[in-house]
């Protein structure tokens, strides 16, 4: 049958007493197998078809087989011109949108980045080229900008368009590397289709049929396709030749952008009107309803969350702020999804999944976004049943409406989710790949969703919508629009009245049969020419319920509803005998329908007695405490998750570790952390003595990954700005909500001190504790942010003495303690020196004078007596490696007498000065050599 309208076949009327036979034309009649005017040939035979009893074909009369072209042509005239350039002019106008849309989201982006950065740029004083010095750019400069200024507004629409943008290149001998990214800018994606879809309603034309809109939209699609990937080809991102190295065009065409851009572009088309597809299928017809509740629901918190996120940004002016152009659509995808109780994060990477909820690792300002996907569900939900219309109620909607929710799901999961790949080749091949966005899972949550939207419409309107007022429901049937009811068509005349069988019934003429539906059945046939109801009765059938006699009118689908999918009525047909029921009329109260599901409120049921007023008052008093606990629940859930965050969070106990350390209580932070084992400096006393501890403590982010969690801060130290990380784990959750967390990896430094052999053992004091010895040459512990004196003790002669030791500034936390002499050490070392000097006195012989600090007379003939007459002064030094150094800061003098060679008594004076080294053995000083 064709699919225009106009060309519905239609019945000819038995010939009664007196008129012509089949086969007999009477006067006015045309001869058999030529049908009078505005008669169709009944059969659904073509016009040039033989009519049984009709004359033979003529000579020369063409052939069957040549009417397939002739069809194609006049389907071809079917379509008019008009029909043809809107799907030409749709499908640029999207395309035209969705760049002006991307153009003005990297201006935006771009504007965002230049203020936030604006205080840092500085002039170059290097000797390349200045463009206001007055030399030229190359042409390959100026055609890679242009590239870039006309490109990037293409291959956003292309990944809006389901593409993905490649990126290639390779570096010399270093090896070659490719990437990819693909993720829907929602934000362009919506501009192409809204755009495309008024277009579309606003220039086609409202005559067309199935097959016909069916066409156009494939060519809107082509022409969509074509559009983008053209457009992204050949205004592909050129980067400038660089020596040594070669970056591919960057581009997003693809196999998915062409596919993508297709299906996009016609199903914008079908989206036009949707109605037309449906045809007679009345499953079909409410499915579409079904649809159209669950988009406007999404449509609305989608919008809705976008300005929130506005105003946020607006407000709070994050780093990420100047992103949020280009992906704003996505982020508020993303945080509708986090409403539905689904989850958002990372997977791939190198890394396992991280994920976040509103039940962790969201944050507890996403309760907000799950109180309005629960006030839209319920509206939803009543509006299904306003569209349902007192219509039986099928068992297939438990089905249906799960996986209308469930489908929008999967559309989220694709908007909302970006997918990066990379690969790169030198040496070794390194690849991988990961996604950020919505979790997987999150369609399954939708769906059961679609399952507590569809126990609304059955359970929750009946009592509602009666309580609303015609008003409301008028509004939402408008908007929504109304499920038809399968009714049987009226059956072809049969014959003439009983009694009064004519000739051609006696002759066997044929009859046009008649077919038993299910009024339930889902692809049974609309009734034709079935009224359209005015808008009173459609508030009637929810504000007064209809008496058993009588039938609930059909609610109209608003003023753009079209009649009926495109079925015209048959003037004058009758119903024939054992024919259904015509349409409106109920089952009596209490049958059951055929598919066993109860009938809807107003489906023929008696009217409901009046409320008393005890009975309102206690509807009114349910409906509120109902309302109070949805409240309370939902204010809870909100509560719970800012405490979660804010007082039981990880923040805050990274706030109140750091406000112990900055007050010298360590045994506060202890409690806090997990202590290791070398730590012997985290203690009170050690921290409460050290001099610049933390001040003006601020925590910054805190990255929570499941159980564990990354804190950065910043705080002052001796008048300047530090920064450091924190690492906590969750230890446990008590009465359900309340979560523990501990400082794994503390806010400290490591601390070592070194020293040489004679110090082994030696121990180690801070703020007058012992806190360890010298072992194997060094010490080591971790210390919180501060200056401490640390002093290093010895033995009977060498002390590592006190040195000052900062944490958390710039220094490294290292300091080596060199031995110093003791008092000790310093008298018995000039004592040595002393007695030395002592013994070379005593002697006489020349050669007896060895290791002593004066030489004797060379012209001496026999013994010398000396005499010490002044000691020099001395100094004692210990050096590293623990040999002691005794020199003197003023020479001594001694005088001598003597026979010389030739007999003659002499006598003489001399100075002489001390440098002699020492070591310690067995706790006694020795020479050193």
């Amino acid at each position: 049958m064709s699919e225009n309208p106009p060309n519905q076949p239609v019945p000819p009327s038995q010939p009664g007493p007196g008129q012509p036979g089949a086969g007999q034309p009477g006067s006015g009649q045309p001869t058999s197998g030529q049908p009078g005017a505005g008669q169709p040939a009944w059969n659904g035979q073509p016009a040039w078809q033989q009519q049984p009893g009709g004359p033979q074909q003529w000579s020369g009369q063409p052939a069957p087989a040549a009417q397939p072209s002739d069809a194609f042509g006049r389907f071809l005239r079917s379509v008019s011109g008009r029909d043809w350039l809107a799907a030409v002019l749709a499908a640029v106008g999207g395309w035209v949108a969705a760049y002006v849309v991307a153009g003005l989201s990297l201006l935006i982006t771009v504007g965002l980045l230049a203020s936030g950065g604006s205080g840092s740029a500085a002039p170059s004083a290097g000797s390349g080229t200045d463009l206001g010095a007055g030399s030229a750019p190359d042409v390959e400069s100026l055609l890679s900008g242009v590239s870039v200024l006309l490109g990037a507004p293409a291959q956003l629409v292309a990944l809006a368009d389901l593409g993905r943008l490649h990126l290639s290149g390779s570096i010399g001998f270093l090896g070659s590397g490719s990437g990819s990214l693909a993720v829907v800018p929602a934000l362009v994606l919506a501009a192409q289709v809204v755009l495309a879809v008024v277009l579309t309603r606003r220039i086609r034309t409202r005559g067309l049929g199935r097959t016909q809109v069916l066409v156009t939209a494939v060519v809107s699609g082509l022409v969509t396709t074509v559009l983008t990937n053209v457009a992204a080809g050949l205004f592909a991102i050129r980067f400038p030749s660089v020596s040594g190295a070669v970056i591919e065009p960057v581009h997003a065409v693809g196999l998915g952008s062409i596919i993508g851009a297709f299906v996009i572009g016609a199903l914008a088309a079908l989206l036009a009107r949707p109605s037309v597809l449906a045809g007679r299928n009345v499953f079909t017809a409410r499915l579409l309803g079904t649809l159209r509740v669950a988009a406007s629901q999404l449509t609305v918190l989608v919008v809705l969350v976008t300005l929130v996120v506005i105003v946020v940004a607006l407000i709070a002016q994050p780093s990420y702020g100047s992103a949020l152009p280009l992906l704003l659509g996505n982020v508020a995808i993303g945080l509708t999804a986090l409403g539905f109780f689904g989850g958002v994060g990372t997977s791939g990477f190198g890394s396992a999944s991280d994920t976040a909820s509103v039940f962790g690792g969201a944050g507890g300002w996403t309760w907000l976004v799950v109180l309005f996907v629960v006030v839209t569900s319920v509206a939803a939900g009543l509006a299904l049943a306003v569209r349902r219309n007192d219509r039986i109620r099928t068992t297939l909607d438990w089905v249906v409406t799960p996986l209308v929710w469930f489908a929008f799901g999967l559309l989220f999961f694709v908007l909302g989710t970006g997918v990066v790949s990379y690969q790169v080749s030198s040496t070794s091949s390194v690849d991988g790949s990961g996604s950020i966005g919505i979790a997987p899972w999150t369609p399954i949550v939708f769906a059961l969703w679609g399952g507590a939207i569809e126990v609304v419409a059955r359970y929750l309107a009946p009592v509602l919508l009666p309580r609303l007022g015609g008003a409301v429901v008028l509004r939402t049937s408008r908007l929504v629009g109304a499920d038809p009811r399968p009714v049987l068509p009226p059956a072809f005349p049969a014959g003439p009245a009983a009694g009064q069988a004519g000739p051609a019934a006696a002759q066997g003429a044929p009859v046009a049969p008649t077919a038993t539906v299910d009024p339930a059945a889902p692809g049974a046939p609309v009734a034709p020419g079935a009224p359209v109801a005015a808008d009173a009765p459609a508030a009637a059938a929810w504000n007064t319920p209809p008496a058993a006699d009588q039938h609930v009118p059909y609610p109209p689908a608003g003023p753009a509803q079209e009649p009926a999918y495109g079925v015209q009525s048959i003037s004058g047909a009758q119903p024939a005998a054992g024919s259904q029921p015509p349409y409106g009329t109920q089952p009596p109260y209490g049958a059951q329908p055929a598919d066993g599901s109860q009938p809807f409120i107003g489906g023929g049921a008696p009217a409901a007695a009046p409320m008393s007023p005890r009975a309102k008052k206690i509807l009114v008093r349910s409906l509120i405490a109902g309302g109070a606990v949805i409240v309370v629940v939902i204010a809870g859930a909100v509560t719970t998750s800012v405490l979660r965050a804010n007082v039981w969070g990880p923040a805050p106990t990274v706030k109140s570790y750091v406000q112990a350390i900055a007050s010298g209580d360590a045994d506060t932070a202890a409690d806090l952390s997990e202590i290791p084992d070398d730590a012997a400096m985290l203690d009170s006393k050690v921290l409460g003595s050290a001099k610049d501890r933390p001040s003006d403590i601020r925590v910054g982010r805190v990255a929570r990954t499941g159980d564990t969690a990354i804190a950065t801060l910043s705080y002052t130290q001796d008048g300047k700005n530090r920064s450091g990380q924190v690492s906590l784990r969750r230890t446990g959750t008590s009465f359900l909500v309340k979560d523990e967390w501990r400082v794994t990896q503390p806010l400290a430094q490591q601390v070592t001190l070194t020293a040489s052999d004679v110090l082994e053992g030696a121990p180690v004091t801070v703020g007058g504790k012992e806190i360890g010895k010298i072992s194997d040459g060094k010490f080591t512990s971790l210390a919180y942010p501060g200056t401490y004196q640390v002093s290093v003790g010895g033995t009977k002669y060498f002390t590592g003495g006190t040195e000052k030791v900062a944490v958390g500034a710039v220094t490294s936390g290292y300091v080596d303690f060199a031995p110093k002499a003791t008092k000790a050490l310093e008298q018995d070392a000039e004592q040595y020196v002393t007695d030395l000097i002592d013994d070379c006195a005593e002697k006489t012989e020349l050669r007896a004078l060895s290791g002593c600090p004066w030489y004797g007379p060379y012209d001496a003939d026999g013994g010398v007596q000396y005499d010490v007459t002044s000691m020099p002064e001395l100094e004692v030094e210990a050096s590293r490696a623990g040999t002691v150094m005794v020199t003197s800061t003023k020479d001594g003098s001694v005088s001598y007498g003597y026979t010389s060679y030739l007999g003659d008594k002499k006598r003489g004076e001399d100075s002489f000065s001390v440098n002699q080294y020492l070591k310690v053995e067995d706790g006694k000083l020795v020479s050193a050599y």
